[in-house]
């Protein structure tokens, strides 16, 4: 192995490390009361070592879920389908119910909100190209991403603020029933006003 693949692998190892620690922590106490100090003796690393990596617990406590959650939903829901990648994060969530909830604690809803909303975009675009591909216009397809985004985002926080009680195959299910045909129709509509709105047009000479 070279020296450069051994320095990455340390560095990988050193942020494993942390995150096992946060995520112990985060079992007992919220994440506003976890300090740097705590974790690096936990994992046996050094302050030193924590910053190189992370400027503060909140942006580790981001990466640990974006690591374990959101590129697996991605992934998921790109090679299986996006109503089985959103069940798999909403189980996960579940599942890690002290850890959800102290990283939804530090970060707050607005950053939570914005969070959410960048991973599960994908999520949506798989929805769209699976029924047939998004708008003509760019920024028609970027409307139809961004609105359909923030309806499944919508539905997952508040099962979430519910207490994560339902189970997310019922939830996923109802969504499922929503958007179905739903994403193709707005596609469909959007191209229509766009055709219309060429033809009338005013020709140059």
């Amino acid at each position: 192995m070279t020296h450069g693949g051994t320095e990455a692998q340390r560095h990988a190892d050193a942020r494993a490390a942390l995150a096992a620690a946060l995520k112990a922590r985060l079992r007992t106490e919220p994440l506003d009361k976890v300090t740097v100090t705590q974790l690096t003796r936990d994992c046996g690393l050094t302050r030193q070592a924590f910053y190189y990596h992370f400027p503060d617990v909140r942006h580790l406590a981001v990466w640990v879920f974006e690591t374990e959650v959101a590129r697996r939903v991605r992934t998921f829901a790109a090679e299986v389908g996006w109503a089985d990648g959103l069940v798999w994060l909403m189980r996960y969530l579940r599942d890690n119910r002290s850890s959800t909830l102290g990283v939804l604690d530090g970060v707050g809803q607005p950053g939570l909100e914005r969070f959410l909303f960048s991973q599960m975009r994908p999520v949506t675009e798989a929805v769209m190209d699976r029924d047939g591909g998004g708008p003509k216009r760019p920024q028609d397809r970027i409307l139809v991403v961004d609105f359909y985004t923030s309806a499944v985002l919508a539905v997952v926080l508040r099962w979430v603020a519910d207490g994560m009680v339902e189970h997310p195959y019922h939830v996923v299910g109802d969504l499922e029933i929503m958007l179905h045909g739903a994403v193709r129709e707005s596609v469909r509509r959007l191209d229509a006003r766009g055709a219309s709105r060429g033809a009338n047009r005013p020709r140059t000479t």
